[in-house]
């Protein structure tokens, strides 16, 4: 009995794992939209687009089906569309990719462009648009057509073209003209008051009353001067620009974050099993900058997907923190425009989020315009500097 138990059995495998098999295809527990993760940015990158100007959606498409043993799991981009506002209700731009697509398995990606023009007879206006992915879905059962739309944005900004703008040169002309005649009589009389008054003004007012002082702008962040391993609470919706050769105020800001609450990611140069040597932190992802294919590793040239990586795990956790290090290499690997853009995509991506993003930048390695572009974007952390009394202690703590 117990010998035809076992056979019976044994005969049954192969239809038991069978019917698991068409279980695990057929259950609905993912939705179309599930299948397939879209990023997308303009290129070229602008605040305002000019009517007549043509401009293409580069989108990154990564496969996010799972790994199924013994089935396909695959999914090919065939079709892009976009709809703006100064299209008709029913009218969009269609674009078909099928020829310079593959399929693409689990966690793969794929970069396409649509490319559309701003009408000629387009108002300047902010426009709300939306984007379609049509793709194809290869699984146990064969192809089928899927659909990613996008929610509406409304961020395209249309304005006229310079030479259509009003022209302030003239009128900037005569106003400073006017500014300096008052200016110069002022002086004048200043100078003739100083001649009768017996109590002589000093120099230094002079160059105060012609307007020459500096005077801080109140649209820039101050920069935040911190000592090597001191750390400081930081705001959501920043990325923080650390000046420093090793990362010592950048780790020990993330580690604050980190120990308040928030989900720490890490994007390095350094080989993560080295970094622990010389730093202590506790991240939920750590990504290695290498060329070198394997898991975690992010290639520098790839800033598309190094950015659809940050952004999912900044999108995901409901509080994170990001230490990038190791942009010096980047830029040698891309070029610095790219680069820029990439960290002026973060910076717009983090305004949304609970979160924040630091950057480690060896100050040496980039001229003073790079360097001013990339402050920009951020707020500007620098060491601060070690009164000498300090200095001396700490020596004489060393003799000791």
């Amino acid at each position: 009995m117990m010998r035809l138990l076992r056979g019976l059995a044994t005969a049954c495998l192969p239809v038991m794992m069978l019917i698991a098999s068409f279980a695990i295809c057929a259950a609905p527990a993912r939705s179309a939209d599930d299948f397939i993760q879209v990023l997308f940015d303009f290129n070229p990158s602008k605040a305002t687009y000019a009517p007549n100007e043509s401009y293409d959606i580069v989108f990154t498409i990564r496969s996010s089906l799972l790994n199924v043993t013994g089935s396909p799991n695959q999914v090919k981009v065939t079709n892009l569309s976009a709809q703006f506002t100064w299209m008709g209700p029913d009218e969009w731009t269609k674009e078909s990719v099928s020829d310079e697509s593959s399929w693409l398995y689990p966690n793969e990606f794929g970069i396409y462009r649509l490319n559309l023009t701003v009408p000629a007879d387009a108002p300047a206006q902010t426009y709300s648009y939306v984007l379609k992915v049509e793709y194809q879905w290869l699984s146990y059962y064969g192809v089928s057509d899927r659909e990613w739309t996008s929610p509406t944005f409304h961020d395209f900004a249309v304005a006229p073209p310079d030479h259509e703008k009003f022209d302030y040169v003239p009128y900037i002309g005569v106003m400073a003209l006017v500014l300096a005649i008052g200016s110069i009589g002022a002086l004048m009389y200043h100078r003739r008051s100083e001649r009768d008054s017996k109590d002589q003004t000093p120099v230094a007012n002079d160059v105060g009353a012609m307007g020459v002082a500096e005077v801080p702008s109140a649209a820039t962040y101050p920069v935040i001067h911190a000592a090597a391993g001191e750390h400081f609470p930081i705001e959501r919706g920043f990325i923080y620009l650390v000046k420093e050769k090793r990362p010592n105020i950048a780790f020990a800001v993330f580690n604050e974050a980190v120990s308040h609450g928030a989900n720490g990611m890490l994007v390095v140069r350094e080989h993560p099993n080295r970094l622990r040597q010389t730093h202590s932190f506790d991240a939920t992802k750590i990504l290695w900058l290498t060329r070198r294919v394997g898991v975690d590793h992010i290639d520098p040239t790839e800033l598309s997907l190094l950015s659809l990586e940050i952004t999912k795990f900044v999108g995901t956790a409901q509080k994170s923190v990001v230490l990038l290090e190791g942009i010096e290499y980047i830029i040698t690997q891309n070029d610095f425009e790219s680069v820029l853009r990439f960290v002026n995509h973060l910076h717009d991506f983090v305004l949304a989020h609970d979160s924040a993003v630091i950057i480690v930048i060896d100050p040496r390695v980039l001229s003073t315009r790079e360097l001013a572009l990339l402050e920009r974007s951020g707020r500007v952390v620098e060491p601060a500097e070690v009164p000498n009394d300090k200095i001396d202690k700490l020596a004489d703590e060393l003799e000791a």
